[in-house]
């Protein structure tokens, strides 16, 4: 079954070869995301403020706030980021969202598992995620862009959890809650503009379907990418108002 699973797989890469991400050079293996190059110009997050998921720089990075944060009051009790975003890493997202390539969000999810690993079980939150839950799109953008790229990065994050035993030890990763928060207003692309217009912009744009799937639970909020952090605190906020008793939230890169 194996050797049947691995020459259907060579045939597949003959006739469709697998491509970098972040340029489209053709890569020797199908396991590959990014060509040499491009994978030496993403660079992971590392060390990293709790609240805003910016860099810490110098020493004592550990998980606390950075000092522009340590007043600030989030509906969420913690963010992570994998990588910075830039470079090949900014260009496969851009690619994956305005270029009609769903099969990189799958691709580029794999990247995620570990850090998603790091929020569900973060020992210093209130114990193990419940569940995953993707940043909703409003209907009229899931029609025109025909996938959500947050859901299909929690759906691959989560499935390479899965068959990664080293990465994930504690049982069955918590399941990607699909349909649970919804987006109700269709918000503008607001590109460069600042936190407060963002925010403004987010202010109740998303929903609960039902009430009694977030009483009392933990969630994990998954995105492609943090700007401002307004997008992941509103959903935050609306699962806390609805009774969720923690909310982390997870992005694959950070800008």
């Amino acid at each position: 079954m194996h050797l049947t699973s691995t020459l259907v797989t060579s045939c597949l890469h003959l006739l469709w070869p697998a491509r970098c991400a972040g340029c489209d050079a053709l890569l020797g293996s199908d396991d590959a995301i990014f060509c040499g190059g491009c994978a030496q110009a993403t660079l992971p997050l590392g060390s990293a403020c709790a609240a805003c998921a910016l860099p810490r720089l110098g020493p004592g990075g550990g998980g606390g706030r950075c000092p522009g944060c340590a007043r600030l009051e989030l509906a969420f009790s913690r963010a992570f980021a994998a990588f910075e975003y830039g470079g090949p890493l900014g260009d496969a997202i851009v690619r994956m969202k305005h270029g009609d390539r769903p099969e990189l969000a799958r691709r580029l999810g794999r990247l995620l598992a570990a850090t998603l690993a790091r929020a569900i079980g973060e020992r210093g939150g209130d114990g193990l995620a419940d569940a995953i839950v993707p940043v909703p799109l409003h209907p009229r953008k899931l029609r025109r862009r025909g996938f959500n790229q947050a859901l299909e990065l929690a759906l691959a994050a989560q499935a390479r959890l899965r068959v990664v035993g080293g990465e994930w030890s504690r049982g069955a990763p918590p399941p990607v809650e699909r349909r649970l928060l919804v987006r109700s207003k269709d918000t503008r692309e607001l590109g460069r503009h600042g936190p407060a217009a963002r925010r403004s912009e987010v202010r109740n744009a998303f929903a609960v379907v039902d009430r009694g799937r977030v009483v009392d639970r933990c969630f994990v909020v998954v995105d492609d990418v943090m700007t401002t952090g307004a997008t992941l605190g509103a959903c935050a906020e609306t699962l806390m108002r609805a009774g969720a008793r923690e909310v982390r939230v997870v992005a694959l890169a950070r800008a």
